[in-house]
């Protein structure tokens, strides 16, 4: 850690006027100070930082040409350290001494405790070819959402890094203010130290973990890529894990400290805090999350959102450290706008095929936020209504093993409640289970050559089975489906299927 060479001080003022506002959080990425009456702050700061305020509810932040809020000042007196390790990536040019006021300006609004905000997982394109998937799939419908913000949760790129300033522009051209987490292929893998993997990144995006307010809800973005750094050695890429820094776990006790107990904390992150279906993998969980949890154990509204895994998954995270007598902390994987990464058979509008490795479609999650209450939704991309929340599954099977139904609902909780009925039968309580969508790794196999050899059907919490009847027999067959989650939403529908053998059924509706 380099040692405190000198402090930056400043105003924070409301756009177009000499007005101070006083109580506004400024931060060196370790401490935070308040504002005082007249708007001003002084705090120490490293040679080599980002200085930021945390936008206060009741006001709104200026944007530039990309629609990105400015609220940060990269501090780098003689720019990145590693320009050689960056190449061909841009480094953060030196920003020479801090200016002297170092001011930031917000824009008065009123304050509104209920407000809309998109979260969506990877984007994640390689080249500018997927950039422009990413284009035609996603951004009529995102210009279409009556939405306050947008949270990109990580992953605007794959390694390649020259798609972060393309990713950038189609993100600005959606029309809303968006606030951005970095993602573990964000950064610059040739980098020796994980401190300095991050400089392409901060040159486009700004910093790597900071907090805002939009209500009663406090949002707080987390760095948890901690990466070994390129291997000299072996001349070959490190080894990422999901971990929070002390520096940032210091940033954040400090930041919480001005935070009242009854707000909602919102907390996003690129690595899922914790995911039961892969428990145990450093590179899929925050490893020292139980530090995580000690800053935020006294307070009673939490809830985080991640995405990493191309995945939806609903996690309770008592099942992963969080202690019961605290209260419940949900955590919600947001699966992926990218699908499976873009890959895939190209369908008749020229764009992959909608389908993630958990037979999900790609999609994004649309929060309604109402005090420190909220609701969310999942919105998916380029399918028909018929197919935008679930999917009805026929595995092949060989006698004598029992022909099962199995019903793919894509963000539905493993609390739901599926029922499905044959005919004019009962409705039958279908059985939740973790597992794989068979359709997945079937379609793979028909597509050879569209995918990445290592790409398989994932693990996933999304899926219910049942028995089907017995004595069924060949023909037509109507199949009612019915689900309803735990807030007492229903949805469902009624679908015809041509039962020709008990180890086939197709779909005809």
């Amino acid at each position: 850690m380099h040692p405190i060479k000198q402090t930056a001080s400043g105003y924070v003022y409301e756009q177009g006027s000499t007005q101070g506002v006083s109580d506004v959080m400024v931060s060196n990425q370790r401490e935070v100070v308040l504002t005082d009456e007249n708007g001003y702050y002084t705090l120490p700061i490293d040679e080599d930082c980002c200085i930021f305020i945390s936008k206060p509810a009741g006001y709104l932040l200026p944007v530039n040409e990309f629609q990105q809020p400015q609220f940060y000042y990269l501090h780098r007196p003689k720019g990145s350290p590693n320009v050689e390790e960056l190449v061909p990536y841009p480094a953060i040019p030196p920003s020479g001494e801090v200016p002297n006021p170092l001011n930031f300006y917000l824009i008065k609004t009123q304050i509104n405790t209920e407000f809309t905000a998109i979260l969506m997982g990877d984007i994640q394109p390689e080249t500018s070819k997927e950039v422009d998937y990413f284009r035609r799939l996603a951004i009529p419908a995102l210009q279409q959402e009556q939405a306050d913000l947008m949270i990109p949760l990580g992953d605007l790129a794959w390694d390649e890094l020259e798609v972060h300033p393309e990713v950038r522009a189609a993100l600005g051209e959606i029309g809303k203010p968006w606030y951005v987490v970095m993602g573990n292929h964000d950064i610059n893998i040739r980098a020796t130290q994980n401190r300095f993997a991050r400089e392409s990144f901060q040159y486009f995006f700004g910093p790597t973990y900071y907090s805002f307010d939009y209500g009663e809800v406090h949002f707080v973005v987390l760095d948890d890529v901690d990466y070994s750094g390129w291997n000299t050695k072996r001349d070959e890429q490190g080894i990422t894990e999901g971990r929070l820094d002390a520096r940032q776990l210091q940033w954040l006790a400090n930041d919480l400290a001005w935070v009242p107990k009854d707000k909602l904390v919102f907390l996003l992150s690129h690595i899922p805090i914790f995911t039961k279906t892969a428990a145990q993998n450093p590179y899929r969980n925050i490893m020292n999350r139980r530090d995580l949890y000690a800053l935020l154990k006294k307070r009673p509204h939490l809830f985080a959102a991640s995405a990493h895994t191309h995945t939806i998954e609903h996690v309770d995270l008592r099942e992963g450290g969080w202690e019961k007598w605290n209260g419940s902390f949900p955590e919600l994987i947001a699966g992926a706008v990218c699908g499976a990464w873009w890959q895939g058979p190209l369908e008749e509008d020229g764009l992959p095929v909608r389908m993630a490795m958990d037979g999900a479609p790609n999609g994004y999650f649309v929060f309604k936020f109402s005090g420190t209450k909220f609701s969310y939704a999942f919105k998916p991309l380029g399918v028909p209504e018929s197919r935008s929340r679930y999917v009805l599954r026929f595995p092949k099977v060989k006698a004598p093993a029992q022909a099962q139904l199995i019903i793919n609902v894509f963000a539905a909780p493993p609390d739901a409640v599926v029922e499905v009925r044959w005919d004019e039968g009962d409705f039958q309580t279908m059985t939740q289970f973790e597992g794989t969508d068979p359709y997945v790794d079937d379609f793979l196999n028909q597509h050879l050559g569209t995918y990445r050899v290592w790409m398989a059907a994932k693990v996933n919490l999304h899926l219910w089975k049942a028995d089907l009847p017995k004595g069924l027999t060949n023909g037509k067959h109507k199949v009612e489906v019915r689900i309803v989650e735990k807030n007492g939403e229903q949805y469902g529908g009624v679908h015809f299927l041509e039962v020709n053998t008990l180890a086939k059924a197709k779909i005809k509706g």
